[in-house]
């Protein structure tokens, strides 16, 4: 018996239905959850009537896909969906194959609690106990930590969205911030505070001073119209030294998970922040649970890191991982992926359907190779 029927026997146990879904799905799909950064790790195509498709790079999404259309013909209630199968994807590394199968399990509408989270952390520690798997490096990560934060320092509306956008993409912080610092040093900050009729002003001087005047269509009330608003952006966009060094600080945090949740409350007490206390006890439970279970499986200590996970776009909760060992290449092929992703199937119908969602998977092929095995 190979290790993915082992894993598929294993899994059934959990009750549920077994579902087999679509090898396609609209290229659109991935490609809007995760942006264009993702196209060169998918498989896609175009069909005769040029529309866009890609083989499916993993199975969460077409068993999203299926769930969010169940919902949309009146389903709901709690579901347990298992599942086996071949996804596509280009290989991050050299020696990882294009096609390879995934066996897993998505729960849909289950309470949003830590109690669900622990339950999903200890199904597949305990899956991957049973398939033989003694040692483990486990990375956790938690999505909503950042934002969080984000919400305590008091940005506007559109500072916060730009945040917590940005956080989503490896250097999207600094990226963004840089990109504030520019907005005031350029001319917008210049005019920071002047009244639409001084900018004119400010504009005719510049062109008197220069001999330049607009070319093309562009006229010039249009560029003094633009300079308004983004002087006006810029206004709204300040973000303090101190606010920076907050964002950084949370950022940075790499720690071993028994310690995180002490880094978090220090970070949080140092700058006064109220109405975290709820937040941080529930990270502290979470955290508390999953070390034990790690200690008592796989006889370690998980690593957190805030921006652990963020390549999983559409998770916006608890993330993580088993690989073979911390080993770079090891860490890059873990053989255990899950997590929680609450806001997926509301993204997947434009806000029809709403409902709580985790699951896992489990990597055959990485159990059994040399290099991606921790038995």
């Amino acid at each position: 018996m190979t290790i993915a029927d082992q894993a598929t026997d294993l899994l059934a146990a959990l009750g549920g239905e077994f579902i087999d879904p679509p090898m396609v799905l609209p290229a659109a799909v991935p490609l809007e959850l995760s942006g264009e950064v993702v196209r060169s790790r998918i498989c896609t195509f175009v069909d005769g009537q040029t529309k866009e498709w890609a083989l499916r790079p993993d199975l969460t999404l077409p068993v999203a896909i299926a769930e969010t259309r169940r919902r949309e013909d009146g389903g709901n209630g709690e579901s347990l969906l298992r599942y086996r199968g071949r996804v596509f994807r280009m290989p991050a590394l050299a020696q990882d194959p294009i096609e390879y199968e995934q066996v897993g399990f998505e729960k849909f509408g289950a309470p949003r609690n830590v109690e669900q989270d622990i339950w999903l952390f200890s199904t597949l520690s305990e899956t991957c106990q049973a398939l033989g798997i003694e040692t483990a490096f486990v990375s956790v990560g938690d999505l909503s930590v950042f934002p969080t934060f984000v919400d305590a320092l008091g940005f506007s509306d559109d500072v916060a969205a730009g945040l917590k956008r940005a956080f989503r993409q490896a250097g999207g912080v600094d990226a963004y911030l840089a990109g504030l610092e520019r907005n005031r040093s350029g001319l917008a900050g210049r005019v920071a505070g002047m009244t639409t009729a001084e900018i004119a002003a400010f504009v005719e001087d510049i062109f008197a001073i220069t001999g330049v005047r607009p070319v093309g269509e562009r006229r010039a009330d249009e560029i003094v119209e633009r300079l308004a608003e983004r002087s006006k952006s810029g206004a709204q966009f300040e973000i303090s030294a101190a606010q920076q060094a907050v964002l950084r600080n949370i950022l940075a945090l790499d720690d071993r998970l028994d310690t995180a949740p002490q880094a978090l409350a220090s970070i949080a007490k140092e700058n006064g922040f109220t109405g975290l206390t709820e937040t941080l006890d529930r990270f502290s439970a979470r955290a508390n649970a999953l070390v034990e279970i790690a200690q008592a499986r796989f006889g370690t200590v998980p690593r957190f890191a805030t921006q652990f996970g963020r390549r999983f776009t559409y998770y916006d909760g608890l993330v993580f991982e088993f690989a073979a060992s911390n080993d770079p290449d090891a860490v890059r092929r873990p053989f255990v992926a899950g997590g929680r992703y609450d806001s997926l199937l509301s993204e997947l119908s434009d806000g029809q359907v709403s409902a709580t969602a985790v699951g896992g998977i489990i990597i055959p092929h990485r159990m059994a190779s040399p290099e991606g095995a921790a038995a």
